[in-house]
């Protein structure tokens, strides 16, 4: 497990100045980035520190899910955010937001949803994520996006279900820019999301929704449909009775 002096085709002190990051390491393969960053925040590291690998070995999901990060095939990066110790619920969905603009931007033609509380799809298919756990002091944000999946890069049941960026691009995508484009809109969007979603972030956000209006199984409240999500993160559910309800964990999928 190596700590690269270059990344992407640039040394690593040039991506970190680019970035406005506190601190910036590059590896080759780690356990997960999230880990090595809550590492570096313990000892000091500044906001928006940065951590990527081109392979995580060990990384996760939400509820301790497995998360595949197979080498060159994908952005691996934690950043340093500058919240409270605690997650606030809405926060995913903001660095969601950022990631889905991201790609946008970095990939011309694709179209990002985001399906609560932290999947982003590509044509129905899951393309990345967000992972957001507390960090001594701050928050850590990890992101994952599929770049591309090369053939057995995935096992089958989760190669089937896939995504990737430069499968629906126009073009070949640069694991740089999109980091690049992704620090830019957290450093935009987080200070705004201090106490919860704002009106333009909301407002994307329902556009984004790809699960609103549809038949849902929920973890935390059972089946119904959704209807949106609230300023504070929620799923609204309502439920076969009429009644609704703020789902504000657990998981969700279509029903």
């Amino acid at each position: 497990m190596a700590l690269l002096t270059h990344w992407d085709g640039e040394p690593v002190h040039v991506w970190a100045r680019v970035w406005r990051a506190g601190r910036f390491e590059a590896h080759d393969v780690l356990g997960s980035t999230n880990d090595r960053l809550r590492e570096l925040a313990a000892e000091g590291a500044g906001p928006y520190s940065v951590v990527v690998a081109e392979e995580q070995t060990a990384g996760r999901g939400r509820s301790g899910g497995v998360g595949h990060s197979p080498p060159g095939s994908g952005l691996w990066i934690s950043v340093l955010l500058p919240c409270p110790a605690r997650v606030p619920p809405h926060l995913p969905l903001v660095v969601g937001v950022a990631a889905a603009r991201a790609a946008e931007r970095s990939c011309p033609g694709v179209t990002v949803g985001i399906k609560w509380p932290n999947d982003l799809l590509l044509g129905g298919l899951k393309a990345g994520g967000v992972l957001c756990e507390q960090g001594h002091g701050a928050v850590v944000a990890g992101v994952g996006v599929n770049l591309r999946v090369p053939p057995g890069a995935l096992p089958g049941e989760v190669a089937l279900q896939a995504a990737a960026l430069e499968g629906n691009a126009s073009r070949r995508v640069s694991v740089g820019e999109l980091a690049t484009a992704l620090l830019r809109e957290l450093h935009a969007l987080v200070p705004r999301a201090a106490k919860g979603l704002d009106e333009e972030v909301h407002a994307e956000l329902e556009r984004r929704d790809v699960l609103r209006d549809r038949a849902v199984a929920t973890q935390q409240a059972g089946p119904g449909t959704a209807r949106g999500i609230g300023p504070e993160g929620a799923l609204l559910l309502e439920r076969p009775d009429g009644t609704r309800v703020a789902v504000t964990a657990g998981s969700v999928r279509l029903a």
